[in-house]
């Protein structure tokens, strides 16, 4: 079991056994979603292409910082976008 689920099941465990039988059926039901599995697929792979494009995404904010100190670039006003 991972540690965030297990973190999960802790703070449930704090409920009364009423409010826990409500999270587990709630739980359930989420699960039960036919394209829950899929949503979570497409959830971890927007996840894996964010955290991928992080170096890129400073590689191209480092080349513009050093271009606008060069001179290379041109400031552009909100209203000529």
């Amino acid at each position: 079991m991972t540690a965030i689920l297990q973190e999960a099941f802790n703070m449930a465990s704090g409920f009364s056994e009423k409010e826990q039988e409500i999270i587990a059926l709630h739980w359930i039901g989420e699960m039960k979603i036919p394209d829950f599995i899929e949503m979570i697929k497409d959830d971890m792979q927007w996840e894996k292409s964010f955290s991928e494009s992080q170096d890129v995404l400073e590689m191209l904010a480092d080349k513009a910082i050093k271009e606008a100190e060069e001179g290379k670039s041109e400031r552009i006003g909100w209203d000529e976008l």
